[in-house]
């Protein structure tokens, strides 16, 4: 046992730095914590969080080698994952100006709101094919090709525990009143700098697609 927990540790520290470097999801899920509230923060980075672990269970055990192989179908998810991060761009660019939404109580309106920021953060992370790249390569460089079946679910759970807890954090500090004054001062053009981001990653995977 013992000796897998270096392997395991080195997949931890990369994995850790992969998420901490601000990114799509980054942005997302700070923008919802500090324009909406912390549970759509929260919820949002569940959904991040969930797929981006669906994502390394893929790697891990050698789904994403026979997605690789079957190139219609990974074109196929690299097209609609590019074309929602796009249809995500313009939706921030369109509703810039918009003002701040009122934070709702617990009602039945909210947890669909809930529901649909989990839905949201799953489809951003499932939308970027390339995330199963990063974990493909991890695994492959850090994990023993015969490492037993423990060994890689521990490694699953690794990258959804930090996934949760990073975009918890996340979630916590940019719903503070503070940032949340800050960002309704600055909303718009932090709203456009967001759908400039996501239109031009949508952009670079569906450049990059080969069917």
């Amino acid at each position: 046992m013992s000796s897998y927990f270096w392997p395991l540790a080195g997949l931890a520290l990369a994995n850790l730095l992969g998420i901490i470097s601000p990114g799509p999801a980054f942005l997302m899920v700070s923008r919802a914590a500090a324009g909406r509230s912390l549970g759509v923060g929260v919820a949002l980075g569940a959904g991040v969080a969930i797929a981006a672990t669906m994502w390394a269970a893929a790697a891990c055990f050698g789904i994403a080698l026979l997605m690789t192989r079957f190139v219609s179908v990974y074109g196929i998810i690299q097209i609609a994952g590019g074309a929602y991060l796009i249809w995500l761009g313009i939706s921030a660019w369109r509703h810039s100006r918009d003002p701040m939404p009122v934070q709702a109580a617990a009602t039945p309106g909210a947890r669909d709101g809930i529901a649909r920021a989990v839905l949201t953060g799953a489809w951003l992370s499932l939308g970027n094919p390339k995330i199963i790249i990063f974990f493909s390569s991890i695994f492959v460089a850090l994990l023993p090709h015969d490492a037993p079946v423990w060994v890689r679910l521990v490694a699953v759970a690794i990258v959804g525990v930090q996934e949760v807890s990073w975009y918890t954090i996340v979630a916590f500090v940019f719903s503070r009143p503070r940032v949340q004054a800050a960002y309704a001062r600055a909303r718009t053009w932090i709203e456009r700098a967001l759908g400039t981001v996501l239109i031009g990653l949508g952009t670079r995977i569906l450049v990059a697609v080969r069917l």
